[in-house]
């Protein structure tokens, strides 16, 4: 996802469904904000989302509550509709309010990528289409409430169907188009997480590199050490400058996505239940069951399940990658204390710098994080692998609740 053309396809798709209303300039590899085409065209698509969506999902979610056949599920399938359609409205403003910040995030990003591109891609690209075939899943809960057997369409009406087809149609693709700028939103956040990660990891070897060529410099003073402890500070002056740059960035992508990431996840938590808990009616009360569709729902609540927790994982990981990178530079800073004699002016200033990036990290990366930022979504959880795994578990207990009122109603 970082070469140029894959870049320019996914600001092409994001504009195409209304999502970025920023334009992508492939000549200088930035996105502009004053491009009055881009402008009127995402603002008369929004304008009619936010119109025809809350008719189109009264008009979805009523006759799902109104199909006997689904049962419970169209409960569920009402309350992930309206979380959906709250995401989404969310969404819009905060695209058209946080313009500029969103401009100069992007734009910071894609600078800082510039260097790297042939270094990330392959593992950049990996990650991130293993996130974008996970996050298919989601699709599948709406489509089987829709077009499924004893789904919407299928349902028994009173009216008929030939005589408002065209509603229901219309219905359904702005549904599948506020499913996908939901996911396009949600990957955003992925993806430049990932790439952060890779950048991080990059850093950490161009420490490696610099403690190996202390380490080989003349340990008597003099010229040739003295120009090399230089060079060496030079070097991790920029170095610093870019790692300070690229926290300051992942603290502002928290901030910018933190709600959509909360209802992202919230949505994403409704599915599971759903899924876990239809698979259990089905394998509890099915006239003619299969195997093959067993497995299909257990397929889907597995796929929902790692969603949630390469969801989590990526912010971990960075914390990961920033303790490894604060590691290198305690090495740096004993190498370079362990070969200096009287102490040279770059010696002394080297040392200087790496003990402040070091109590800067230290910092950062303190066990209770919320006396100094937040590190987790809105004051909720943190972005970790347990609360993850704290996620599941609540899917688990949840269903096994919907499961013990489906035996009081059903019997």
């Amino acid at each position: 996802m970082v070469h140029v053309s894959l870049l320019r396809f996914y600001f092409e798709l994001s504009r195409l469904i209304g999502l970025c209303n920023l334009h992508y300039d492939p000549q200088h590899q930035c996105l502009v904000r004053n491009h009055v085409p881009t402008v009127v065209y995402c603002l008369v698509l929004d304008v009619i989302y936010v119109l025809v969506m809350p008719s189109a999902f009264a008009l979805l979610a009523g006759n799902i509550s109104g199909c006997k056949n689904l049962g419970m599920f169209g409960v569920v399938y009402s309350v992930m509709g309206q979380a959906k359609l709250f995401t989404m409205m969310l969404l819009i403003g905060s695209v058209w309010l946080r313009r500029c910040r969103i401009q100069a995030l992007a734009n910071d990003y894609l600078k800082l990528m510039s260097d790297f591109r042939s270094d990330l891609q392959s593992n950049c690209r990996r990650l991130c289409l293993w996130k974008v075939a996970m996050t298919s899943s989601r699709f599948i809960m709406p489509i089987q409430a829709l077009l499924s057997s004893n789904s919407l369409v299928h349902c028994k009406r009173s009216i008929d169907r030939a005589d408002v087809a065209p509603y229901y149609v219309a219905s359904m693709v702005f549904a599948v188009i506020m499913e996908l700028m939901v996911c396009f939103a949600d990957f955003t956040v992925y993806m430049i997480q990932v790439s952060g990660n890779c950048l991080i990891s990059n850093k950490t070897e161009r420490l490696q590199e610099m403690i190996e060529d202390v380490a080989v410099l003349p340990k008597r003073l003099g010229r040739p050490r003295d120009m090399g402890l230089r060079q060496v500070l030079s070097a991790w002056l920029s170095l610093w400058h870019r790692c300070q740059q690229l926290d300051d960035l992942l603290r502002q992508l928290r901030e910018i996505f933190q709600w959509q990431m909360l209802f992202n996840l919230g949505t994403t938590y409704i599915f599971n239940i759903a899924t876990v808990f239809r698979l259990w009616i089905y394998m509890e009360y099915a006239k003619n069951f299969s195997l093959w569709n067993c497995l299909f729902f257990v397929f889907v609540a597995l796929a929902h399940h790692v969603e949630i927790m390469m969801q989590f994982s990526i912010f971990e990981t960075t914390s990961t990658k920033w303790l490894q990178l604060r590691e290198q530079l305690q090495n740096l800073w004993f190498v370079n204390q362990s070969q200096n004699g009287a102490g040279l002016n770059s010696e002394v200033v080297l040392s200087r710098k790496l003990e402040f990036a070091i109590l800067y990290l230290n910092r950062q990366l303190q066990t209770r994080p919320q006396r100094v930022r937040r590190l987790h979504i809105v004051g909720l959880f943190d972005l970790s692998r347990a609360s993850g795994h704290a996620m599941t578990a609540s899917v688990f207990s949840n269903a096994l609740v919907l499961c013990q009122i489906a035996y009081k109603i059903y019997g």
